[in-house]
């Protein structure tokens, strides 16, 4: 497994495809979720950790809010881009890796969403986005981090699915490896084959609490999905928590 396999994967134009089913309906669901439990005002500057192609950047813009977005890969900000000003929203898209963003401004909400965490091979790495967080947050401000429940995918584990989509013929093959869930993507196109790789470090609810307490948060609510439904440990697809400072 190529440590860096998020470089290659993250730039390439097959990802959206792969993550089509990921739609607008999701992205209104995990916002008006955030939105409800959180008391930030039109206006409050957000920064969006990992933002990809925008979809929730370019929702949360237009809602009222002051949006900054930062992802490594320059492809998916590129389409972030047009779609941010196909919708008539003006956001701040910045290119960076989570392990060495920083910036002077303050914000008052700051997400990683969509499972943008987890990538690298170190808990130092995996969580030093988090502690530039609590930096860059104001005084009570909050950070989401919206994860895959590590019970969940254990004893749930699709080990092979296909599809197609754009022509494309999709294989995706699940295992988890020395703590890690990992997934081959091959795409094959007219006798064409190429392949990608995902690797996430599974943390378990507890683990996230007791490191990400370390660093000062409090801990807010705890949901299972993107409806709202409280976290289950053993039965929750999802594990999104809102932290605040």
């Amino acid at each position: 497994m190529n440590k860096e396999w998020f470089k290659d994967w993250f730039a390439s134009e097959h990802y959206l495809d792969v993550y089509k089913h990921r739609n607008n309906a999701d992205t209104e669901r995990i916002i008006n979720l955030i939105l409800s439990n959180t008391k930030i005002s039109k206006g409050a500057k957000i920064l969006d950790a990992a933002c990809g192609a925008g979809r929730h950047s370019i929702k949360f813009a237009k809602e009222g809010f002051d949006v900054t977005g930062f992802d490594l890969s320059q492809t998916l900000l590129n389409i972030a881009e047009r779609n941010a000003k196909l919708n008539s929203t003006n956001i701040k898209f910045l290119n960076s890796d989570l392990r060495s963003f920083n910036t002077e401004s303050k914000f008052d909400l700051i997400v990683n969403l969509f499972t943008s965490f987890g990538y690298f091979e170190t808990d130092e790495e995996n969580f030093a986005f988090i502690k530039t967080a609590y930096k860059l947050l104001q005084d009570s401000g909050y950070y989401i981090l919206d994860y895959l429940n590590k019970n969940y995918v254990e004893h749930n584990l699709i080990k092979f699915t296909e599809k197609k989509v754009n022509g494309n013929k999709i294989e995706e093959h699940r295992s988890i490896n020395n703590g890690r869930v990992e997934k081959k993507i091959i795409i094959k196109k007219n006798n064409v084959i190429k392949e990608f790789q995902e690797s996430v470090k599974l943390y378990s609810y507890k683990e996230l609490i007791s490191e990400i307490s370390k660093i000062g948060f409090k801990l807010g609510m705890v949901f299972g999905d993107y409806f709202g439904d409280y976290f289950e440990e053993k039965k929750s697809e999802r594990c999104i928590i809102i932290f605040q400072k």
